[in-house]
C-alpha cells in the first residue's frame, strides 16, 4: 500500500480530540505553508509554491479544511477524508473563513489551540495572527503545536512502510550519482543523474546537495565545479515518496581515499554504528550523541565534528527530535530517525555519512546501506 488509509487518518483525529479534551480545548486551527502538519491530519498538501492551507479541528464537531487555490480544490477533496474543503482566494481570506467556521459552531468564544509550525519552522506570518485575534476578540489563543509533534513522533506501520519506500528511492539516487562521480564530471552532472534516477521512480519532491571539494567546502547545491582526481565528494540526498522521506548522506573519493582519508571514513562510519546499536527504547537522543562522540574521541576526531549528528524525519524534513546533547527525548518504537555523524579534518578530507533507521522494540533498522569502506 502507498498511501495513508482513510481510516489512519480518522483515528490521528480521534486521538487529538482525546488529548484536546485532557488539555481543555475546544477546537484546533493548523495552518500549514511548507511543512506537514495539515497534511498529517487532513492528506491534504498544499504544494504550490503559494499555497497554505488551514485545518479547523472542533473537539465535538467534524472538521473544515480551508486552502488558498480553488483550482486545487479537486485535488484536495481526492486526497483528503474531509467533508467541508472550500477555496478561500487569498491568504487573508483564508484567516477569515476559518474564523467564521468556528463562529458558525459556537467556538468564536472558545479555548482554541494554534498549530502554526514546528520546532524547525514557524510558519503563520503575523499579520494573519494578528487578523486571527481581530476576528476572533472573545476567543483564547493558545500554542498547541505540542500535542502534534507528541503525535508525530510515533510512526504507524503504515508509515514505515511509506519510509521503506522513499528509502528505496534515496538508494537508486545515491547509487546514480555515484556512477557519475568522476574525473571531468560536474557538480550538475552527478546531480542530474540521481534527481533523473529518483524521479523515474516516483519521487513526488527531492533535495540533492553535494561537495565535490569535501577537504574544504560543506555541501549546498550543486556548481560548475569539475570533479578532479582525489576530490572528497560529499553528497546528500533526501527524496519524498508517498509524502514521505529519507534521508541519506554519503562520502565518495574520487580515485580512491588517502590512507588517512580511510581513517576518517572508518571513524565516521564506528560513530553511526555506535549510534545504530544504542538505538532502541529506553535509550534517548543524548545518548546517541554521547556513544558518537565517544567513538569520534576513540579516534581521534572528536573535535573535527561539524554540524549536527542527525535528526526526526517522515513528512518532513526534518522533524523534531535532534540527536544532539540536549536532547534528552526518550527513543520509543516507532520513531523514525536520521543518524548522521559529519566530521572534517582541515585540508586532509571530511565524511559525512549515514541513513534513515527505524526503531522497534528489538532495537533499530537501518533502511539504507551505509557500506563499510567507501
Amino acid at each position: 500500500m502507498d498511501r495513508i488509509s482513510l481510516e489512519e487518518y480518522r483515528q490521528r483525529s480521534t486521538r487529538l480530540h482525546v488529548a484536546m479534551d485532557e488539555e481543555g480545548l475546544d477546537a484546533l486551527l493548523v495552518y500549514s505553508w511548507k511543512r506537514g502538519q495539515v497534511r498529517y491530519l487532513s492528506g491534504y498538501h498544499p504544494n504550490y509554491i503559494a499555497n497554505i492551507a488551514l485545518l479547523v479541528l472542533p473537539k465535538e464537531r467534524s472538521p473544515a479544511l480551508r486552502i488558498r487555490f480553488p483550482f486545487d480544490v479537486e485535488r484536495a477533496r481526492q486526497e483528503s477524508w474531509i467533508e467541508d474543503i472550500a477555496a478561500s482566494g487569498s491568504p487573508a481570506k483564508l484567516v477569515l473563513d476559518a474564523a467564521d467556521t468556528l463562529r458558525q459552531r459556537g467556538l468564536a468564544g472558545g479555548h482554541i489551540g494554534m498549530v502554526t509550525g514546528d520546532h524547525v519552522i514557524e510558519e503563520m506570518p503575523y499579520s494573519l495572527y494578528a487578523l486571527l485575534q481581530r476576528e476572533l476578540p472573545q476567543a483564547e489563543l493558545v500554542e498547541a503545536g505540542y500535542l502534534l509533534r507528541r503525535a508525530r513522533l510515533r510512526k504507524s506501520p503504515a508509515e514505515f512502510n511509506l519510509l521503506r519506500l522513499s528509502a528505496h528511492l534515496t538508494q537508486a539516487g545515491t547509487e546514480a550519482a555515484s556512477q557519475a562521480i568522476k574525473p571531468g564530471a560536474s557538480e550538475f552532472e552527478v546531480v542530474a543523474n540521481a534527481e533523473a534516477a529518483m524521479r523515474r521512480l516516483g519521487a513526488e519532491s527531492h533535495l540533492v546537495v553535494i561537495s565535490s571539494k569535501g577537504v574544504s567546502e560543506l555541501v549546498g547545491p550543486p556548481e560548475a565545479k569539475v570533479i578532479e582526481a582525489g576530490d572528497n565528494v560529499i553528497l546528500e540526498i533526501a527524496v519524498q515518496k508517498s509524502g514521505y522521506t529519507t534521508q541519506v548522506a554519503r562520502v565518495f573519493y574520487a580515485g580512491g581515499p588517502t590512507p588517512t582519508q580511510q581513517e576518517i571514513y572508518t571513524a565516521a562510519r564506528s560513530a553511526y554504528q555506535a549510534a545504530l546499536a544504542e538505538a532502541r527504547p529506553g535509550n534517548t537522543c543524548a545518548s546517541l550523541a554521547a556513544v558518537m562522540q565517544q567513538e569520534l574521541d576513540r579516534h581521534g576526531l572528536g573535535q573535527y565534528l561539524e554540524q549536527d549528528l542527525g535528526h526526526g524525519i517522515g513528512i518532513d524534513l526534518p522533524e523534531p527530535p535532534r540527536i544532539e546533547n540536549e536532547d534528552h527525548t526518550l527513543l520509543e518504537a516507532g520513531m523514525a530517525l536520521v543518524i548522521h555523524p559529519s566530521v572534517r579534518v582541515p585540508g586532509i578530507g571530511g565524511a559525512f555519512l549515514g541513513g534513515t533507521v527505524l526503531i522497534h522494540e528489538s532495537g533499530a533498522e537501518p533502511i539504507h546501506t551505509i557500506p563499510e569502506n567507501p
